[in-house]
């Protein structure tokens, strides 16, 4: 696929090092995992990929522990794969969405609770991730349980297994690993919400923007017969 729209202004705003440093959230292992040092899966790696040929550019896989992590240190890269949250709007622009994920609750041994829904309940403390998607969500949806914040998935997934809360939000894929390695681990049947995924950028970079719009539009149109 053409670089074409890479224009040398855009290139200046999207690749300032030469190299374009993507930023990812290693506790989405939909999206990225980190396989051995340095070396990364999933579907955001996919696109880079497809992005790197197409363009022809060398791309850089910058790990990090949580969306909000990445949203923390803005000046360490050039564009991220995030969460599609409104409230972000503010730092970054969204390409569309190219995957989706879902977030649900998990909680530890048996309990009468089998839904998200039932989770909210008087006395409930459920473990969240400052800064993610399904974090604003979810306190903007719960009435009685409480939701008790910690900085990193790993954290808030620490929380439940020490018994500290009674839940612990996540990506459903992230918990049902989590759940692999612990048998007393149960998953709700229902989730949170799904959450689209896309690649951004910070606001101003509007040669860069054009160019990443152009070729999403690119890729979604269907080949020539």
């Amino acid at each position: 696929m053409s670089a074409a729209w890479l224009t040398d202004t855009a290139r200046q705003e999207l690749l300032p090092t030469g190299t374009l440093r993507l930023a990812v959230n290693v506790a989405n292992a939909e999206m990225a995992a980190e396989t051995s040092p340095g070396a990364f899966q999933g579907k955001a790696i996919d696109l880079s990929r497809r992005l790197a040929a197409d363009w022809d550019i060398a791309v850089e896989i910058l790990p990090f522990a949580s969306g909000g992590a990445i949203l923390a240190d803005m000046a360490a890269w050039d564009a991220a794969v995030l969460a599609v949250e409104p409230s972000r709007r503010d730092r970054i622009h969204f390409l569309p969405p190219f995957a989706s994920v879902d977030a649900t609750l998990a909680t530890l041994g048996r309990s009468d609770i089998s839904t998200c829904r039932g989770a909210d309940a008087e006395g409930v403390r459920i473990a969240v991730v400052r800064g993610a998607a399904y974090t604003a969500h979810l306190q903007a949806s719960t009435a009685q349980a409480e939701l008790v914040p910690f900085d990193s998935p790993k954290a808030a997934r620490a929380a439940l297994l020490n018994g500290e809360c009674d839940f612990v939000a996540g990506i459903r894929s992230t918990l049902a690993g989590l759940a692999r390695e612990n048998a007393a681990v149960r998953l709700m049947e229902d989730d949170v919400l799904r959450i689209p995924q896309a690649l951004a950028i910070p606001l101003g970079k509007t040669h860069a923007q054009a160019a990443l719009e152009a070729w999403f539009a690119a890729r979604a149109e269907p080949a020539a017969s």
